[in-house]
């Protein structure tokens, strides 16, 4: 797995946001973008994989998460395009391939609808189109069954980096194994001092984002607005490695015909996290993006 090599603090409304370059800055630079409570070292092993095919990858923190978790609000994707644009021009990058997670492929169809001149080539990763809200249901009525887990962690103490792995270790998307690129990332996101830290993530970040994923006009406008083939990655399971993943595809066959410049990839044998977090299933995302390695 890789660290980032470097860290740099680009400034944006309300203070800085953190970057991290991945490798030695050679080749073209890809932008990660991580999902609603995760942060940059959600890429390492992707990192890696991207390097082994000449890409230059920089991950960011969120506004809200990791090292940026001190920016305050607005929140919601167009403040994150926002301060992806602001990235973007800060390293002087001439339309660089952009790669979102989850919620960061919301951040993406934010960022390309917003700032189309900016970007190069647009992946949305297991993230980035509205899922329908059941019939009957409001975006407030759904919240509490989508951002339930996620608020409650944030709002618990741990009292050591130990207890935070052995929180995160029996979750379901980790049935494949553990592994030191996991330590690495639950120990990143645990902040405050023994015995009493937190994780990184601000909850009113995550609520604010989070409202942004059900049919949000300016997504929708995004990706009905697509003007040149993108990468839709599906993943074959879910969050809790379930079967028929976040984007059942029944869904998906009623859902994906509203945008027709999206192109669908399915991911076998990997869940929401682990086609990131564990190598195969990031070396699998890296050869569906880009072919083998050099």
């Amino acid at each position: 797995m890789s660290l980032p090599t470097k860290r740099t603090l680009v400034p944006v409304s309300g203070g800085s946001l953190a970057v991290f370059q991945y490798g030695d800055g050679t080749g073209e630079p890809t932008l990660l973008i991580h999902g609603v409570t995760s942060s940059n070292r959600a890429f390492q092993v992707f990192a890696d994989a991207l390097i082994a095919r000449g890409k230059s990858p920089y991950a960011v923190d969120l506004r809200g998460r990791g090292d940026s978790n001190n920016l305050p609000g607005p929140f919601g994707m167009a403040q994150h395009a926002k301060d992806m644009a602001t990235v973007i021009e800060h390293f002087g990058w001439v339309k660089p391939d952009v790669i979102g997670h989850s919620m960061g492929g919301f951040v993406v169809a934010a960022l390309v609808g917003l700032y189309p001149d900016l970007v190069g080539r647009v992946v949305f990763a297991d993230g980035g189109v509205p899922l329908p809200l059941p019939p009957g249901m409001t975006v407030e009525q759904v919240m509490p069954f989508i951002l339930g887990p996620a608020l409650t962690r944030l709002a618990m103490v741990f009292e050591s980096k130990e207890a935070y792995r052995e929180y995160w270790k029996p979750q379901p998307a980790f049935a494949k194994g553990w592994s030191e690129v996991m330590d690495e990332y639950v120990d990143y996101d645990l902040r405050g001092d023994a015995p009493n830290m937190k994780a990184s993530a601000n909850p009113a970040a995550v609520e604010a984002d989070s409202r942004d994923l059900f049919g949000d006009d300016l997504i929708v406008r995004s990706l009905k607005g697509l003007t040149k083939q993108c990468l839709f990655i599906k993943a074959e399971r879910g969050l809790q490695n379930e079967e028929n993943g976040l984007y059942p595809m029944a869904v998906l066959d009623v859902v994906l015909p509203q945008y027709p410049m999206l192109k669908l990839e399915f991911l076998a044998d990997c869940n929401h996290y682990d086609m990131f977090t564990e190598a195969s299933g990031a070396e699998k995302v890296a050869q569906i993006i880009y072919g083998d390695r050099i």
